[in-house]
């Protein structure tokens, strides 16, 4: 049965809108997620977000892989944030991936080098700015992570920035054997290790010199 000519130019007129608006969508996902470069592709930092996230021309959110700096509010925020912006605002980085490319909120991961000789991730532990922060244990045999733990060990003896402040010190300090993070003996996630996972720490450094880093809820 042929369809009648005033039916067909409807359908056609349909099947193009249908069209357009898929060719939109298609726009502006893409737009929001932004284009993944290649490991060694460069970026412009146009902006400095905190101590450890930045943006890029194009939009993009990079999170700095392996460190985690302090949130507003806390002490070393702002110098941390103004420490970043000194090595990196409107300069072109280098970036190296992480295994995952994107974390959970859609940010790139990675290391970021300036001029190719500056490691930014390395800069902002050594002048103890902020904390190692690592999600596997393999992670310490990727040479980038190794560099992170040996510039953090250096800058708690030399008692640099967040390790030259007066903290209240615990007797021991509490972690779980399948955990990267350690914390306060009245921690509310203390409760939940196995007895038979718990290890302790007599000082704080013994946890960070092993690359392990601060519960963000106690804050030791």
């Amino acid at each position: 049965m042929s369809i009648p000519p005033k039916k067909r130019k409807a359908y056609k007129k349909a099947a193009v809108i249908l069209i357009a608006l898929v060719l939109i969508l298609l726009f502006r996902l893409v737009e929001n997620i932004g284009y993944d470069k290649a490991p060694g592709d460069r970026f412009v930092i146009m902006r400095v977000i905190d101590g450890d996230t930045v943006e890029l021309a194009g939009g993009d959110r990079l999170r700095l892989l392996g460190i985690d700096t302090p949130e507003k509010g806390q002490l070393f925020y702002d110098s941390a944030t103004i420490f970043l912006e000194s090595l990196v605002l409107g300069k072109k980085s280098r970036i190296e991936y992480a295994d995952k490319r994107r974390d959970r909120y859609g940010r790139l991961l990675g290391f970021v080098y300036i001029e190719d000789t500056i490691f930014v991730n390395r800069r902002i532990l050594a002048a103890g700015l902020g904390y190692l922060y690592l999600v596997k244990d393999q992670e310490l045999s990727r040479p980038g992570f190794r560099e992170l733990l040996d510039a953090q060990r250096i800058a708690v003896e030399l008692e640099k920035g967040l390790w030259g402040i007066e903290r209240d010190y615990e007797d021991e300090y509490i972690a779980s054997k399948q955990s990267l993070r350690f914390h306060r003996p009245g921690c509310s996630s203390v409760a939940k290790i196995k007895q038979s996972n718990i290890r302790t720490f007599e000082i704080m450094e013994e946890a960070l010199y092993e690359g392990l880093s601060p519960c963000r809820i106690c804050r030791p």
